[in-house]
């Protein structure tokens, strides 16, 4: 079933647990899911492949540099492009952060901002960010082995290139996945292959979604998928 686009989501990377914990709660009060990576190559896979509506990018990172990183997801043929980003700096990094900011769609803070300089932020990102999120049900299956079964989910995001999903089981990085997405109102679902390229997890630790590229579509699955998305969501594949 499509759900309505009121919740966006968020992909934090390389923030610390106890910060982490200390803002998520102001994300999800105003309607974001929150997902989190500790490696700037593991985000870099995710916004290559997956529109993201929020990136919360801890400042300095490591392979790639935060800098790499944004060029990345600023780039014409990302789907993030649109995306808002919130880069968080310790007080002895952030004069050098702060060349980053663009005033709009890229913002920098503190790491050790107070609560109101955090909800001022968040604010400011939550009116920059475009409606990329969209949720429907997928049915997806592993290839690996002739004992695969089919499991019933949902997506975080879908994009022209890949996916976020929402897993309790997730399949290694670089498995095959098969994918059936039930798009609303129509009973023929688009149905492909995909490898999963990240994992994403919550502040504890715990996998909590799969980023899947697309490998191959059936039954040109890809031009359906393109007509929905300019439907529910044409920021997600604006040029």
């Amino acid at each position: 079933m499509f759900m309505e686009k009121t919740i966006r989501n968020v992909l934090v990377v390389g923030v610390e647990p106890d910060f982490h914990r200390r803002f998520e709660p102001l994300l999800k009060r105003r309607h974001f899911d929150v997902d989190r990576v500790t490696e700037a190559g593991c985000a870099l896979a995710l916004v290559q492949a997956v529109a993201i509506d929020v990136l919360v990018l801890r400042y300095p990172l490591g392979n790639p540099s935060v800098e790499s990183l944004l060029q990345s997801i600023r780039s014409a043929e990302s789907p993030c492009k649109r995306s808002a980003v919130l880069v968080l700096a310790s007080p002895v990094d952030l004069k050098k952060a702060r060349k980053l900011a663009d005033g709009y769609k890229t913002q920098v803070l503190s790491a050790e901002a107070d609560y109101e300089a955090l909800q001022e932020t968040i604010a400011l990102l939550l009116r920059a960010a475009p409606r990329l999120s969209v949720r429907i049900t997928i049915r997806l299956e592993a290839l690996l082995g002739s004992d695969s079964t089919m499991v019933l989910t949902q997506t975080e995001n879908v994009s022209l290139g890949g996916m976020l999903v929402r897993v309790r089981k997730p399949q290694p990085v670089d498995a095959r996945l098969r994918f059936e997405l039930l798009l609303p109102e129509d009973t023929i679902p688009i149905k492909g292959t995909g490898e999963v390229v990240r994992h994403t997890r919550d502040w504890r630790g715990d996998v909590s979604g799969v980023g899947i590229k697309y490998a191959v579509f059936e039954n040109g699955g890809d031009l359906r998928l393109k007509e929905f998305l300019q439907e529910v969501a044409p920021e997600s594949i604006a040029q």
